[in-house]
């Protein structure tokens, strides 16, 4: 069959429309897809909601030889998706040191993050340290210190109260590492000394 040149004008237009539609359709589809994964990433961004609160828990992390490293309680902790991150109320941290000394570290309230590698703790910190046959009591008190339970090292750019047996140490910013029973503290540094029998002030 013979078609005529407007048969054949017909069957290009008739492509060439088909391509155009094909091709709009494509394009509105990939514009959907990119604004539908803008709008996601933005409802994650904002999202700031807790997604699970539990009351009165008690938390309890191990050592990789399988050993207790520390037990961790609190009135609350909420979870906040976003950062993976953990606010706590009323915390209390229980560990051992090599010398089977109990050490509780205490706050109004923790900020966790980096997968619990991290522990900001916040507003009246408390330390106690037991006494043992080689070592007295001990105690440090700041408003913020940061804990790095893996290392076992503690950090603060506050000031720092320290009661060590019969010395009082003071001063703004100090490190701690529980491993090797170090303390430093870097400014404004003051220790006082009372001797056994006299009174402490």
């Amino acid at each position: 069959m013979i078609q005529g040149p407007k048969s054949v004008l017909r069957i290009r237009l008739a492509i060439i429309f088909t391509v155009v539609l094909i091709l709009t359709l494509g394009s509105l589809w990939i514009n959907m897809v990119i604004r539908k994964s803008a709008s996601d990433a933005a409802a994650l961004e904002q999202r700031t909601d807790p997604d699970y609160i539990v009351e009165n828990f008690r938390y309890f992390r191990m050592k990789p030889d399988g050993q207790p490293q520390y037990e961790a309680t609190g009135t609350k902790m909420t979870h906040f998706p976003v950062e993976d991150s953990h606010l706590i109320d009323n915390p209390v941290i229980y560990s051992m040191n090599d010398y089977s000394q109990l050490q509780t570290i205490r706050s109004k309230e923790a900020y966790v993050e980096d997968f619990n590698t991290k522990i900001h703790m916040r507003n009246n910190v408390v330390m106690d340290r037991e006494p043992s046959a080689s070592k007295g009591p001990f105690r440090l008190s700041s408003e913020y210190v940061l804990i790095y339970p893996d290392d076992e090292i503690m950090t603060s750019d506050k000031e720092v109260i320290v009661h060590d047996g019969n010395s009082v140490m003071s001063g703004i910013g100090m490190q701690a590492n529980n491993a090797t029973s170090e303390l430093q503290i870097f400014n404004r540094a003051r220790i006082t000394y009372n001797p056994p029998g006299r009174s402490k002030h």
